[in-house]
């Protein structure tokens, strides 16, 4: 793929994954930013107009800009609350206050219609903000905005009992509105420029990366009861020149959207599997195995099982030493097709792990039908987990469930020697987290562990 080509490939299900597993860091920021100046434009916007109509005892139209007023207070109060389900909400009531002015304003023959300009500040920002949405907010809302200033502006619908803007200001009114609508749009389009400039930049570097081989893998260890080494889950890192190692979380968003994705997917497993093989051949490391992240795009890849098939040929890599990771926002697509790829693979002895589990569409019914051999349990249940029973209780059942289906768990995100023993004692068959080991190098982990081949089982913090 070209780095010009910036055209987004993702899927529902890869913008699921890619949202789960790298929230964009880089997106809250920029959302607080929008919210602020939203809000402090509806308060100005709202006391201005609202203080001249009471003064002219127009008790509707106050009613509609006090609204606004607390629209604005509302953006000043989740501009500290990150709830996306409440922006979504709050660009809904901004969308029927819009209407609403905008059939207040009626055109007239001392001028046109104004008000109804404020849905293309509404749905650049809904178009920007959601971008990483459900379709809806993705695409339908914010096209919903930009058809409502085109059927305002060329229709004379409206509530004729109301008017917006008395005779003797209508021209000042309408030259207002316009300007706000304009500085509205312009504030949004600038909040969110250096994230477009910088996505440009990001990808044509990551290309150049992946043709570079500048991307490197690390390893976090999983170990048995024990506390033996079994394995490890391989991560990915990228030495970028000039910004030192970026985490996942920085370029991953990227490479899905573009499709890179799949490139770095298929050089990660072909790393793997020549590691596999130099293990194959150490005593104390034959059986150990390494877990790789698959994305939804790579899953759905026509070509994908052929291309796992020849990475194990072309290195001679027991099978059964590669594990699949993938998240339960897969399902939410072409289930009969990812069965049938996870089932092609299996009969090759590749493992499959269900990563973070409990935190998507997982059923019991689903995991009945599906060729798993691993549940890695969600990171989200094991912090805390010493003072929270009903976490105790939950984990204990999934670990039951995994056991009635022959699949074996796995608990993430292990950062104390409480959670571990907690979750020895329920029954967890392998474990991986900060307490063992933190993700290091490729070439540093047989140096680290090959010794002993045991985890530290020293806290370490991230």
């Amino acid at each position: 793929m070209e780095p010009a080509n910036v055209k987004s490939v993702l899927s529902q299900p890869s913008k699921r994954w890619v949202t789960k597993k790298f929230p964009d860091s880089l997106q809250w920021p920029r959302t607080q930013l929008l919210l602020r100046f939203s809000g402090l434009a509806c308060i100005v916007h709202g006391l201005a107009w609202g203080a001249y109509y009471a003064t002219n005892a127009m008790s509707l139209l106050t009613a509609l800009l006090f609204a606004v007023v607390l629209v604005g207070v509302a953006c000043l109060y989740l501009s500290v609350r990150q709830k996306q389900f409440s922006l979504g909400a709050l660009a809904h009531l901004l969308m029927l206050i819009t209407i609403t002015a905008s059939l207040a304003d009626a055109p007239t023959a001392a001028g046109p219609r104004s008000a109804h300009l404020f849905f293309i500040p509404l749905g650049v920002a809904s178009l920007l903000l959601f971008r990483y949405s459900n379709l809806y907010l993705r695409w339908l809302f914010p096209t919903t905005c930009f058809l409502s200033v085109a059927f305002f502006a060329n229709s004379i619908i409206g509530f004729t009992e109301i008017t917006l803007f008395p005779q003797e200001i209508s021209a000042l009114g309408h030259i207002l509105n316009s300007a706000m609508a304009m500085a509205l749009t312009i504030g949004v389009l600038a909040i969110f420029r250096d994230d477009l400039k910088s996505k440009v930049e990001l990808h044509t570097a990551l290309a150049r990366a992946v043709a570079r081989n500048e991307l490197c893998t690390y390893m976090q260890p999983q170990v048995s009861v024990e506390g033996r080494i079994i394995g490890a889950e391989v991560l990915l890192r990228w030495n970028r020149p000039g910004y030192g190692m970026q985490s996942p979380a920085e370029f991953i968003p990227v490479a899905e959207e573009t499709g890179l994705i799949h490139d770095m997917g298929l050089r990660v497993l072909e790393e793997s599997c020549r590691l596999l093989k130099y293990w194959s051949g150490l005593e104390g490391a034959s059986q150990w195995k390494l877990s790789v992240n698959v994305s939804p795009l790579q899953l759905t890849s026509p070509t994908f099982v052929e291309e796992v098939r020849k990475i194990l040929e072309a290195s001679d890599t027991p099978a059964n030493r590669l594990c699949l990771e993938i998240t339960e926002s897969v399902f939410s697509g072409d289930l009969k097709s990812i069965v049938s790829t996870m089932e092609a693979l299996r009969q090759q002895g590749v493992l499959w792990s269900l990563d973070d589990f409990g935190t998507g569409f997982s059923s019991l019914s689903l995991l009945r039908e599906l060729p798993l051999d691993e549940l890695k349990i969600d990171r989200s249940f094991i912090h805390g987990i010493e003072h929270d029973n009903r976490k105790k209780q939950l984990i204990r059942k999934i670990i039951e469930i995994a056991e009635i289906l022959d699949i074996s768990t796995t608990a993430e995100g292990i950062e104390t020697q409480q959670q571990y023993k907690c979750l020895e004692a329920m029954g967890c068959h392998a474990f991986q987290g900060f307490f063992f080991g933190r993700p290091i190098a490729a070439a540093e982990f047989m140096d680290t562990y090959a010794a002993s081949h045991k985890a530290s089982r020293h806290p370490t913090k991230p």
